[in-house]
This record gives structure tokens, sequence and C-alpha cells, in this order.
């Protein structure tokens, strides 16, 4: 049976979109894309669960397990807890048919489900991720006699991506001749859209130019246009010779005219080595 799920975007001003689902969920990615935390509670969650299950199966009958100490339902959860993580330290047995079966069963279940988590874990370790930031806002001042579109990105990491390749996109809605409201993607050019090393900051420009989307927009009108720019890079990791990607949305309103970029760059007076600040990435100041 179909569904609907409801989800919002970080572009267009927060937009709520509404998409039919055909009513399952994807478990494995959901738990390849939480995080450590949740992780390690749905883990514990189903490990209790299933222990208290098999726990509670031993316990409707008594006697099918020898060695305990009473008859209370924590020996036999206990003992679940031991055949399900394969300890069986020999003080607890099964003792019955019924609980022969019961721990087959359960020694089935552990071995395929800790192999599973196991699994699952490694995937999550062998997914490269990036620490590139970007700035929070982008801004638009005058480059070379005409006005430019400037945000900055760096790698918080001390190594190197080698060659990084940016690209910037305008999501902009628009209306039709035949009044449909659709929502449009344009390619921005760059000044420079490669770089063959990202070990410190980059400045990405686009030239605000005859043939660009942003071409005869103001400050006011950008503030009251419907539209988000989305920057996205990616570059091999030298660390782990894997691609590595990162990716930004700026709404309309981050859009700062007539403002530059603070310098994140400090050099020493006596030995005269430079140093960067990352911190200051989000620096601006008017012009």
């Amino acid at each position: 049976m179909s569904s609907k799920k409801k989800f919002t975007t970080n572009s267009l001003r927060q937009s709520t979109i509404e998409v039919s689902t055909n009513g399952r969920m994807d478990i494995y990615h959901s738990i390849v894309a939480m995080s450590w935390w949740g992780y390690l509670a749905v883990f514990a969650v189903v490990f209790l669960l299933v222990n208290a299950l098999f726990g509670c199966l031993y316990y409707i009958d008594e006697s099918s397990i020898g060695g305990l100490t009473s008859t209370a339902y924590s020996e036999y959860f206990f003992f679940s807890v031991q055949t399900l993580a394969t300890i069986g330290y020999g003080a607890k047995f099964p003792q019955t048919l019924y609980a022969d079966v019961l721990v087959t069963v359960e020694a089935m279940i552990g071995l395929l489900g800790l192999g599973l988590f196991a699994a699952i874990a490694f995937a999550r370790l062998s997914i490269p991720r990036s620490r590139i930031i970007f700035s929070k806002v982008a801004v638009v001042t005058a480059y070379e006699g005409q006005p430019t579109l400037m945000f900055r990105v760096a790698n918080e990491r001390n190594n190197r991506i080698i060659g990084a390749e940016v690209e910037l996109s305008l999501l902009m809605r628009e209306t039709t001749a035949e009044g449909l409201s659709i929502r449009r993607i344009y390619d921005l050019d760059l000044v420079r859209s490669h770089t063959p090393m990202l070990s410190l900051t980059w400045l990405v420009f686009h030239p605000i130019r005859e043939g660009s989307p942003l071409f005869g927009m103001s400050a006011q009108s950008i503030d009251n246009a419907d539209f988000a720019l989305i920057a996205t890079i990616k570059g091999l990791d030298e660390t782990i010779s894997q691609t590595v990607h990162a990716n930004h949305t700026y709404a309309s309103t981050d859009i700062k005219w007539h403002h530059k970029f603070k310098d994140m760059f400090t050099e020493d007076a006596t030995t005269g080595q430079a140093s960067i600040d990352l911190t200051r990435i989000h620096d601006v100041q008017t012009t």
C-alpha cells in the first residue's frame, strides 16, 4: 500500500514537499545513516528484546534449564544472554528437548544477528566522510571591474584533497508562458572550478555578467526572489585514497551585497610563517 511522506528541504526557503512512498522503510539505509549513538542504541534495544523474548520462552518450562540457583525470570534471561552471545560458562545448561530446540534457534539468531550488526558497523566505518566546510554566507562585490558572487570553502583536516572540483547551481522557481510554476536549475559559470590540491581555503568566484541568471538583479530583488544556490565539491582524499564530497545551500537571504570576506591569514613577524584561522571563514565586512 502506498503512503505519503513529508520532509523538509533546506532550499527555497525551507519548502515542505510531500512525496508518495511504497509503505516500506529502507531499514539498512536508515541504520547506516544514523549517528553512532543511535546505532548503538538500536543494537542495545534489539539485543535486550531478543534476550527478553527467549528468557520468557525458557521460563515457560522451569525445568528446561539445569544448574540454576533459583527459578526467577532473571536466571532464564541471563541464560539467554549467554546462549545468544555464545559465551557458555558451563554452570547453566539445557536439559530438555524443548530447551535444546530453543538453544539451537537462539544460537542461529545470535550468530546471524551479531554478524549482521558487525557488518553494518564495518560499512559505517568504511564510508569516507569529508571535513569540508563552506562559508555560511556568500558575498557580492566588485572583482576585476564587475560584480562577482563569492563564497569560501576549506578543508578542516590536516591533509590535502587532490583534484578538487566545485560546481555552483541556481535553483529558481519560475512561471512558464502557460502559467505553469516550475523549479529550474541553472549551472553557474565559475572563474575556476578545479584546483589540483585543496589544503587550505578556496575562494570561489561567479562573475555576474550578461548570460548569468543573476545578471540585472539587485540586492532587493534577490531578497524577494525564491531561489537557492547549491554548491557542491568533490575530490580525492590523499589519506584514504577515496572520493569525498560535500555540499551547501545558500538561500537568497544568505547573500550579502557590497560585502567582502575578511582575511583569514596571519603571518608571524619573527619567522614569517603564515597560518590560517578557519574560525574566520564566515567573517565578512562591508566594502
